[in-house]
């Protein structure tokens, strides 16, 4: 019986810490979504100064997790995401101002953000 109560234990662990990881990045991926939304809206008023502060200020708190996102994640993912992260910044600090080419690479980096959480959620899709 013993044998049988430390399995319950350790499942009921393992969900725990499952459940925090997701809520933990969801928090996560949603302070980004913010940022980068609010730097897509600086670009469409022409302010790609405040546009490239905010993506910067996204990417810091990105890297800022980036540690714990590697071990936690699918080293593809993370990757991706930084490297969307760093193209936008590439249009954002360019000299030719394209905002259509922006709004495109921001909207596939808040598409990456929303994908990941939806990967690690516990549906049966990502079961099978």
């Amino acid at each position: 019986m013993k044998r049988f109560y430390i399995s319950v234990g350790l499942i009921v662990l393992m969900a725990g810490l499952s459940s925090l990881h997701v809520w933990h990045l969801n928090g996560l991926t949603e302070q980004l979504t913010a940022l980068l939304t609010q730097a897509q809206e600086q670009v469409a008023q022409e302010n790609w100064e405040e546009a490239a502060r905010l993506t910067h200020q996204a990417r810091d708190r990105w890297m800022d997790h980036d540690r714990y996102l590697h071990i936690t994640l699918r080293h593809t993912d993370t990757d991706a995401i930084q490297i969307s992260m760093d193209e936008a910044l590439a249009f954002l600090e360019g000299g030719e101002k394209q905002p259509a080419e922006y709004a495109a690479v921001n909207a596939r980096l808040l598409t990456q953000l929303g994908l990941l959480v939806e990967a690690e959620l516990p549906t049966l899709t990502n079961v099978l």
